[in-house]
């Protein structure tokens, strides 16, 4: 495995240095004052099953749904590229299972919010960058059963809190709506519709033209859908670009317009320092029996410092080159006091407490091909490779994935998706709640599936 990662890296290293940028990608800027967006979801369900078992009959039932709204706001400017989203969510669910003698009942209810924002201000080619990252979550599970007599409840609230603060050098511009302008000009162009061949200028002003249909917020999909079409239209007829206008014409413009395969795809080069601290915790409590309880309250604090460099390279409109690393330096901090409780009087206190220190190196490198507007191919390396202090362990650790993704158009409402990878870690901790050091550990995987859209 380690020598296939090898090749695969030599042979990316190689690609890239004799590849040629396509220029109009590259220098493409992505820009839009005030874009916002709001999500709304709802759906709920049930079910209910009865099998024979002699001398038994097993019923059970049980119906849940979630609520959830999302909003979304983007500021992309010379001097300014601010991104925020929020979202608020819940779920709820009922169970019920009768097996002679037993009837268990079962409830529960989780509601969680989360805010994210990154600004960053630019200035000629520099930036500096601020931002937060906070995620609350509270749970509840109630259960009962007519063989224990007792109620048996369970309540988790968990929080989170991430800052980001960083300075650097060079911008990430997204080229997505720009990669559609020459995929449209493409089109036109084989289809006989362009009166001429358009020119640089002419190519960023269709995409500037995608990102306005694009970024216009419009309540009635109706309406937007017609404004979508208006403006890029207006923007061909008003240079003088379409010799002819009728149903091929349009129905090229509609096809990339709605139906091409829209993942961001970004270009440029970023060096960076960035400082990242954070806090996490939970304070669950456990009604394990009728008398028996227990609590937990771990805290995990931790601070992350990167340097490194990322580099976004369109090679051409079928073709992109990602790859780019970091240093990276890491502290984490983990406590936790579990309580032990009977008839509501505490029995047993157990303290845990660990620290992990890390000095690594992450690389990456990423290939995307675009045979067509709805078809993406991936191949995916990330290593990271260093040195870790533990409270009780001092070693070297490393992680080593490979992954790749196919994503195939067989019809406008059928897509053939297969995912499949491999993975390698050595000493890698879980830095969620609760650090645990993973020792070496290999794993292969393979997805696939068809999406029909009806």
């Amino acid at each position: 495995m380690r020598k296939t990662i090898l090749f695969l890296l030599l042979s990316a290293s190689s690609y890239n240095a004799f590849s040629q940028q396509d220029s109009l990608l590259k220098k493409f800027k992505y820009r839009i004052d005030h874009f916002r967006a709001i999500n709304l979801n709802a759906n709920g369900g049930s079910n209910y099953n009865k099998t024979e078992l002699a001398p038994d009959t097993y019923k059970g039932s049980s119906s849940g749904g979630d609520v959830g709204i999302n909003f979304f706001t983007l500021k992309s400017t010379d001097k300014i590229l601010l991104t925020t989203s929020s979202s608020i969510s819940s779920h709820f669910s009922f169970n019920k299972s009768e097996n002679t003698p037993n009837i268990n009942k079962s409830r529960s209810f989780s509601a969680a919010t989360q805010f994210r924002i990154l600004n960053k201000w630019f200035s000629k080619k520099l930036f500096t960058e601020l931002g937060a990252d906070i995620y609350g979550n509270n749970y509840s599970n109630r259960n009962t059963s007519t063989t224990v007599p007792a109620i048996l409840k369970n309540k988790q609230i968990r929080y989170s809190l991430a800052l980001h603060a960083g300075v650097g050098k060079g911008r990430l511009e997204n080229i997505t709506d720009m990669q559609n302008a020459l995929w449209l000009n493409k089109a036109l162009k084989e289809a006989g519709r362009l009166s001429k061949s358009l020119s640089a200028d002419e190519l960023y002003g269709l995409g500037r033209s995608i990102t306005k249909a694009n970024n216009t917020r419009i309540l009635d999909s109706r309406k937007r859908t017609q404004f979508m079409l208006e403006t890029v239209d207006n923007y061909l007829q008003q240079q003088g670009l379409i010799s002819k206008n009728d149903i091929a014409y349009f129905s090229n413009l509609n096809d990339i317009l709605f139906f091409a395969f829209n993942n961001t795809r970004l270009a440029g080069t970023e060096k960076f320092i960035r400082l990242t601290p954070s806090i996490a915790g939970a304070n669950n409590s456990f009604q394990n029996n009728p008398i028996d309880g227990n609590e937990q309250t771990p805290v995990l604090k931790s601070a992350l410092l990167s340097i490194g460099v990322n580099n976004y390279k369109p090679v051409s409109l079928k073709h992109q080159n990602n790859y780019g690393g970091f240093l990276k330096f890491n502290y984490v901090s983990y406590k936790s006091t579990d309580k032990y409780f009977n008839t509501g009087v505490l029995v047993n206190e157990f303290n845990f407490s660990t620290t992990i220190k890390q000095a690594g190196v992450n690389l990456f490198y990423g290939h995307s091909f675009y045979p067509n507007t709805r078809t993406i191919v991936n191949l995916n390396l990330q290593t990271e490779a260093g040195y870790q202090d533990a409270t009780q362990d001092k070693d070297f650790y490393g992680t080593a994935t490979l992954s790749g993704n196919f994503n195939y158009f067989i019809s406008y409402s059928t897509r053939l998706t297969i995912d499949a990878g491999a993975v390698y870690r050595k000493n890698i901790p879980d830095n969620s709640y609760q650090p645990v050091l993973f020792r070496d550990d290999t794993r292969l995987f393979v997805n696939a599936g068809i999406g029909i859209s009806l």
